[in-house]
């Protein structure tokens, strides 16, 4: 396959001038100098902007059809598309769009969720993604990163990859990678997670049961063992064993329904509560708009710019698909690759090395 550039849509941009994923970008290439940062267009919106609309995403198709990028990388999904994440409909439209973008520029198109803030006693990641099921069903392969407790691998930092879903090749067994902090660069290397933490049915399980729960559905306890029984193949006495620990794990709220017998039935924390049902005593924030909510949303639309920060050195040429329009991606600029002037990146306004932050 021919090497390809990248654009970084950075929402999730702390200081909005581009400093923590600079920093990222040049520790990471101190360590794998054979990379070619020349490639990769990073854009910022402006401080006020109010997610990505069609204009935007427009905006966004030329200039990655100019780059020829056949990766993009939206980070992240909240900040982005500040709507409202359990509703299926709202969270349909945005992957409409994102999904419109890949097929008009043939370019895979990664976004960066996140996840459920952990309830008292609950694994890291065992609900699965933020909000509603229709973000697992319309993308084509869902990955989930959680990082393990540092006491089961010696203070490292170890992440954990779980992959939830995949439409192209089956699905792995999790595996862990490890951040090496050196000065001045980072290593990413493939590590062994601790001993007992891998159990590839139970993961099935987990998936499934994530799965049918995810969208604010109460299921019957009956029918999430007969999911497990079928995905993950096991007696029905294992799955009912594994439904009990990822009820305990995910911190999933336990309901009886209408029925004979009144069964009982999972949903999770944050879905809503059945007539009568008392709820649990915390909730998980489901989502946060961008910035504050006005009478007129789109007159907090700004545009993309790329910061002088992002330029390597001073006077370091700028990218042939800057714009002439004003607002719309002002400056756009590709990371140059400095490794032949053994320079270090500096900011071209305060002289700072880059750092990350």
């Amino acid at each position: 396959m021919d090497p390809s550039g990248a654009v970084y849509v950075d929402f999730d941009a702390a200081t909005g001038d581009g400093r923590a994923v600079r920093g990222w970008i040049e520790r990471h290439k101190a360590a794998y100098p054979d990379g070619d940062v020349g490639r990769l267009v990073v854009l910022e919106p402006e401080g006020d902007t109010y997610g990505l609309g069609e204009e935007e995403l427009a905006e966004l198709e030329r200039v990655v059809k100019e780059a020829g990028a056949g990766l993009v990388i939206v980070d992240s999904f909240m900040a982005a598309f500040p709507l409202d994440v359990v509703k299926a409909h709202q969270v349909q439209a945005a992957f409409y769009h994102l999904r419109r973008l890949a097929l008009t520029t043939g370019s895979a198109v990664v976004v960066i969720d996140h996840l459920p803030k952990p309830m008292s006693g609950e694994q890291a990641g065992a609900r699965g993604l933020l909000g509603s099921i229709a973000k697992t069903a319309q993308a084509r392969s869902v990955h989930i990163l959680t990082r393990v407790p540092p006491k089961e691998v010696e203070g490292r930092h170890v992440l954990r990859w779980d992959v939830l879903k995949n439409s192209f090749a089956p699905v792995p067994e999790p595996f862990g990678v490890e951040l090496v902090f050196e000065p001045g660069l980072v290593r990413v290397v493939e590590a062994a997670l601790p001993e007992g933490s891998v159990n590839p049915r139970k993961a099935k399980a987990q998936a499934v049961v994530l799965t049918l729960l995810q969208g604010g559905g109460v299921v019957p306890r009956k029918d999430l063992v007969e999911a497990i029984i079928r995905e993950a193949n096991v007696h029905r006495k294992t799955a009912e064993r594994y439904l009990a620990e990822i009820a305990q794990e995910a911190g999933l709220v336990v309901a009886t329904i209408p029925g004979k017998g009144n069964p009982v039935a999972y949903r999770l924390p944050e879905a809503t509560p059945l007539p009568g049902e008392v709820g649990p005593s915390q909730s998980a924030t489901l989502s946060a708009p961008a910035t504050p909510k006005s009478e007129n949303p789109d007159a907090h639309r700004e545009r993309f710019r790329s910061t002088p920060l992002l330029l390597n050195g001073e006077g370091a040429p700028k990218s042939p698909s800057t714009s002439t329009r004003r607002g719309l991606f002002r400056g756009v600029v590709s990371l140059r690759d400095t490794a032949d002037t053994g320079r270090e990146v500096q900011d071209r306004e305060t002289g700072e090395e880059g750092e990350l932050l």
